[in-house]
């Protein structure tokens, strides 16, 4: 590793390929499994990922952003992109352009893609989203719904190839709710059909990590295993990390590892005495004779600030609490229990998470977020290398 390099960001491309290999082999063979790389691949750099996951089998991509499926494009990607979120009017072209699929979850987002589609004499492919029970985007599930969905099929500037929604509680343990949501998906296909829409024809999806992970921990059950109908939708997984803490055993099962260590160094160590404050405001204090070592990373980089004082790192493969407020450009540890502490010198490597004991997951639980807000939060300055 280049020295030169104060804090990296390693990404395993073998961990990513091997993973989705394992959740490959975890899907049915006639569904399709759609991986999840918006926000850049959850931080992990989706020029680099794509590539990895089209070659072990991955048939098509989601995205939260036009501009994200307009990047894969540029890079080669001849896969279909689905678009999941909102894209404004001005970028719609660009949708219908790039031969995206857009998410169609309101009759405004669709007239406004019609007009587009008319306007540029080019029919744009679009799937429906219902919401049954997220609260976010999505038609809801009634009969004055399915009036308007059929108006989106009966539009010849569109071509309607599927149908979703999204499930809000999959990564609980219980997943009552989620087969609730499950319900109303499969009211709402009845409803279209009665309406004399062709659902069969449509791709339907509605898991995602959380309901793949229940079906592996309980074994898929003949009632779970009915969920993964034509298309998976996999995120958090392929990158290694559980939907959940509840769901750590799920990486486990199937042989999942991070695909994301995020790495720093020693900057220099000095022996503080008794009674020393560290860092701003002087959150801690030193009780005994302590060797602290400073590391050139902080909450600019994504290592959240609420971490102070709760997290520890891996010097020589040991833990050292962080001690003090992090700053935004370092943090500080205490070393003094790492053997021959006081023969550490700057430049020696640190893991701040990625490790199988250190992992985005557990780290996050001790400040009340999850895994996903921690690889994507590590900032842009902060290089990934590719192993």
């Amino acid at each position: 590793m280049d020295n030169n390099i104060r804090a990296w960001a390693e990404i395993n491309l073998e961990n990513l390929a091997k993973n989705t290999q394992s959740i490959r082999k975890a899907v049915p063979k006639d569904t399709k499994l759609l991986a999840a790389v918006k926000a850049d691949a959850y931080g992990h750099g989706a020029r680099e990922v794509a590539q990895v996951l089209l070659k072990n089998g991955v048939d098509i991509f989601g995205v939260a952003l036009c501009e994200e499926g307009i990047k894969l494009r540029n890079i080669g990607i001849t896969a279909p992109i689905l678009v999941m979120s909102y894209t404004p009017k001005p970028l719609l072209k660009d949708v219908v352009e790039h031969n995206l699929i857009q998410t169609i979850f309101s009759l405004d987002c669709y007239e406004d893609l019609a007009d587009i589609s008319q306007k540029y004499a080019k029919q744009a492919e679009v799937h429906i989203k219902i919401d049954t029970g997220m609260g976010r985007l999505g038609f809801l599930p009634t009969s004055a719904a399915a009036d308007d969905i059929c108006r989106i099929f009966n539009d010849s500037n569109l071509n309607v190839t599927g149908i979703y929604t999204h499930f809000a509680t999959s990564d609980l343990a219980d997943a009552t709710f989620m087969y609730e949501q499950f319900e109303k998906f499969q009211y709402m296909l009845n409803l279209l059909t009665s309406r004399k829409i062709g659902t069969n024809k449509l791709t339907k999806h509605v898991g995602n990590s959380g309901m793949l992970a229940q079906n592996v921990l309980n074994n898929f059950s003949p009632k779970s295993s009915q969920m993964f109908l034509d298309m998976v939708r996999i995120g958090i997984m392929l990158y290694g990390l559980p939907p959940s803490a509840d769901m750590a055993d799920v990486c486990d099962k199937l042989a999942l590892l991070p695909a994301m260590r995020l790495m720093t160094r020693i900057s220099m160590t000095k022996t503080l005495p008794p009674n020393s404050g560290i860092s701003y405001g002087h959150t801690f204090v030193t009780d005994r004779q302590t060797v602290v070592a400073t590391l050139p990373i902080g909450y600019a980089d994504g290592y959240h600030r609420t971490l102070s004082n709760k997290a520890s790192v891996l010097v020589r493969g040991h833990y050292a609490p962080i001690i003090g407020a992090i700053c935004m450009d370092q943090c500080m540890i205490d070393v003094t229990d790492v053997p021959n502490a006081q023969q550490i010198k700057p430049g020696e490597p640190v893991v701040i998470f990625g490790d199988p004991n250190l992992n985005a997951t557990k780290l996050a639980n001790l400040i009340n977020t999850i895994g996903y807000e921690l690889v994507c939060g590590v900032g842009k300055r902060v290089p990934r290398i590719y192993l």
